[in-house]
């Protein structure tokens, strides 16, 4: 019942009908109308916005469809946390690389089936695959698709064959692997064949759209919330291969507003919301004992992520296309008082754009003679003096560097609400160098990004969690595209020989040593040319409201993270448990 919530507290009304019980209530049949579920089987999370609302395609760049990550299986899920390195078979059942690593065939589950009924079969994985290749550059993931096969096939409902254009031993675990965001949406072929992916929204409540595989079904949208159902006919289910989820319903709140969230966790309203910064889950922390954290009560109040910040620049237009003027910002950074100041002490930073995971460091030890000759850490403002000095740059009468009467100016984007905690403390420093500089959050950041109309911003790498190769294709001139061209990646910077090292590591297997050495060239290449500013490393301090919900992943028990809107969730909703009976 509502009755026990405070009056202060106002939802629209469709949420307030999610909420309210009735017993022995049964789901209604016009449309737009919900069957009652207890609060006490209803997970609420609070989201920063909602943009699709009314789509659900997960291939459009800047749209996050939500409950895609969950609602389209993949092939294989990957632990990062766990104590080995865990790839969790899925719809695959197994797979096989010829001895080149130019071959894979895919071996799928019997009984796995679409929510509209139809079966899953391998032909919906090919489609798909031809499907994004058709597309590229356009839709996410289709460029590198398009790069890496020559052809996908169906052996059999249950069989594939893939041929890659070259050998690549990371190809499943890059593409159709479900790991932090990565992995593939794989679609139904029977729905989308017809449909052109570029424009279709996917979205029809009437005709049972978005057909998925997931155990939940789409019982309301607006953009006020989303609400997603427990289906009982889940295929995992009838299979035998999993339990039905305890969570009956899932219900997303975008307001976006830390604050609001603050006094919605203190009096129980949510159970989950994207990351709070250092100050504010530190509040509600002290404030109810009914809340943890992945590291419980204590700093850094959350899990490493694999998504380190970086200071990220158009590398096409000047004056950023300019690897000294890099140099210069970056020496006037302090990433310590970064630290220190914007997240009062909780946090760590970087000096790479890699996380630092255990199978990383194998890679990352290998580079200290690269930092010596590439000093990223030196915060030195009399060196970026001297090389803006060396440029013609001089300071005007208000302390700014100017050429020709133009003053240097970085206005630097960022995403509304993560960054605006440490950002002021960039800017300052920045400032105090003589950099004419401020920031700006706004809705558009996304957009503004990928298209380059952000001259610089702050933007984490979603790449290597055991593999430096993920991270370094990032940077390849693949993905560049004219300022004004929506780009899938947004640093736009070409260097043909940092291209061909990374082919080279494309084609490399993780076990062999020769990608540590080619690791190696490549970042001295990447720390010279510098086409984006290591700042520091990315923490999810993630509220777990156990109130109503119990056994979320921790330090202690970290069988996957906890960020609902990774392509991992559908494993966290599958261990949670009601606290009350």
């Amino acid at each position: 019942m509502l009755s026990d919530r405070p009056r202060r507290f106002t939802v629209p009304l469709l949420l307030m009908a999610a909420l309210l019980t009735a017993c022995g209530s049964e789901p209604q049949g016009e449309e737009g109308q919900l069957h009652s579920v207890p609060r006490n089987r209803t997970l609420i999370m609070g989201l920063p916005q909602m943009q699709d609302y009314d789509a659900f395609n997960p291939y459009i760049p800047g749209v996050s469809s939500t409950g895609s990550n969950f609602l389209y299986e993949p092939l294989y899920y990957y632990n990062a946390y766990g104590e080995e390195d865990n790839l969790i078979p899925w719809i695959a059942q197994s797979h096989q690389y010829n001895e080149d690593y130019t071959e894979l065939t895919i071996r799928i589950r019997d009984g796995v089936k679409w929510s509209d009924g139809m079966p899953w079969t391998v032909a919906d994985l090919v489609f798909t695959i031809n499907m994004l290749r058709a597309s590229a550059p356009e839709l996410l993931m289709s460029t590198d698709l398009d790069t890496w096969v020559e052809t996908a096939e169906v052996i059999d409902p249950l069989t594939a064959r893939i041929v890659l254009t070259a050998p690549n031993p990371r190809f499943l675990f890059s593409y159709f692997t479900d790991c932090f965001g990565n992995g593939i949406r794989i679609v139904p072929k029977h729905i989308w064949e017809s449909e052109d992916p570029k424009t279709f929204k996917n979205l029809d409540p009437g005709k049972g759209w978005p057909v998925v595989s997931g155990p939940y079904r789409l019982a309301a949208t607006s953009p006020e919330q989303r609400i997603w159902d427990l289906r009982p006919d889940w295929w995992a289910v009838e299979s035998g291969f999993q339990s039905l989820p305890k969570v009956e319903r899932l219900i997303y709140l975008p307001f976006g507003n830390e604050a609001k969230w603050v006094q919605q966790f203190i009096t129980n309203e949510i159970d989950s919301s994207t990351d709070l910064r250092p100050v504010n889950i530190k509040s509600v922390l002290d404030q109810n004992p009914n809340i943890s954290t992945w590291t419980g009560r204590d700093v850094p109040y959350g899990y490493l992520d694999w998504w380190p910040l970086s200071l990220g620049f158009n590398n096409l237009e000047p004056p950023f296309d300019d690897p000294d003027i890099r140099w210069a910002v970056n020496h006037a950074i302090d990433r310590s008082q970064i630290i220190d100041v914007g997240w009062q002490g909780a946090g760590s930073y970087t000096l790479h754009p890699y996380p630092e995971f255990p199978p990383l460091m194998r890679y990352l030890d290998q580079i200290q003679d690269v930092l010596e000759r590439y000093p990223v850490d030196r915060f030195d403002p009399g060196r970026t003096a001297e090389i803006l000095t060396s440029k013609g740059y001089r300071k005007d009468a208000e302390g700014f560097w100017a050429l020709e009467g133009e003053r240097l100016k970085i206005t630097i984007d960022v995403y509304p609400t993560l960054f605006t905690d440490f950002t002021p403390v960039l800017v300052e420093q920045l400032r105090r160098a003589g950099f004419e500089s401020n920031f700006r959050s706004t809705t558009d950041y996304y957009t503004r990004m990928t298209l380059g109309t952000a001259r610089s911003f702050i933007m984490g790498h979603a790449a290597s969690v055991r593999d430096p190769y993920f991270t370094m294709r990032l940077y390849h001139s693949r993905f560049v595209q004219p300022t004004g061209t929506s780009a899938e990646y947004i640093w736009r910077w070409a260097n043909p020989e940092f291209d061909e090292i990374v082919d080279r590591m494309a084609t490399t297997a993780p076990d062999d040593q020769e990608l540590v050495q080619l690791f190696g060239q490549a970042m001295d290449i990447w720390y010279r040319e510098l086409p984006s500013i290591p700042l520091v490393q990315w923490y999810h301090r993630i509220p777990h409201n156990e109130t109503y919900w119990t056994n979320w992943p921790t330090e202690e028990n970290p069988y996957v993270n906890s960020a609902y809107w990774h392509r991992t969730w559908l494993l966290v909703l599958l261990r949670l448990h009601p606290t009350q009976p």
